[in-house]
């Protein structure tokens, strides 16, 4: 496992704190395989190149610890996520609610305005609930990429992890997630394996 370690010095006295941050590795004690061995260089990143040394079935989340889990492979029920041994490019869409900053909320929010004055007579936009609010800047965000010999069913990960508590221990929140999804297969053994990467939602300033 690699460890990335920021500290930073408060000027004045002679105490440093300094903070282990995750940056990639497997899951506990788990084996080598499965890997994300390369990330896309976009703000949020659209694609992996992961690695399986058996066939199975795979799925990629979004977790961002303290705040959610959001699946991103498989997109949906239809795509089939039975994968083969081998390097597969998988292609995932981080929703743009959870990259939004401050100041790209007040515009939608302006621009909600504006059209509400140019058409008072209109049909009011209903309110509705279309996920996590954006993922604050300083929270650490990674892919967790899980395998299993036996089915990783769509719409069990999303009925597991909509509205789970996530703790905001990194290493803690990536297992938590694991350990949800583990218990969507729907039969002993329930086999399961892990590998996570830090990635960068938004572009570094």
């Amino acid at each position: 496992m690699r460890i990335g370690v920021a500290c930073s010095v408060v000027i004045g006295t002679l105490v440093a704190a300094c903070v282990s941050t995750p940056v990639a590795g497997t899951l506990g004690e788990g084996p080598a395989y499965p890997r994300i061995t390369a990330v896309d260089t976009m703000y949020p990143p659209r694609s992996a190149w992961i690695e399986m040394d058996q066939p199975g079935y795979a799925a990629v989340l979004l977790v961002a610890p303290g705040h959610s889990a959001t699946l991103l492979y498989p997109r949906d029920s239809l795509t089939s996520n039975k994968l083969t041994a081998g390097a597969h490019l998988l292609t995932v869409q981080i929703p743009d609610l959870l990259v939004q900053t401050d100041s790209m909320r007040a515009q939608r929010a302006r621009q909600q305005r504006d059209t509400s004055l140019r058409n008072p007579g209109g049909v009011r936009a209903t309110s509705r609930s279309a996920g996590p609010p954006p993922v604050p800047a300083a929270t650490q965000t990674y892919l967790l990429l899980l395998t299993a010999p036996q089915p990783l069913i769509y719409k069990r990960i999303i009925e597991k992890t909509a509205g789970v508590s996530i703790p905001s221990i990194e290493t803690e929140a990536l297992n938590a997630v694991a350990k949800a999804i583990k218990a969507t297969i729907p039969s002993e053994p329930r086999e399961i394996s892990g590998y996570y990467q830090h990635i960068e939602l938004r572009r570094p300033k």
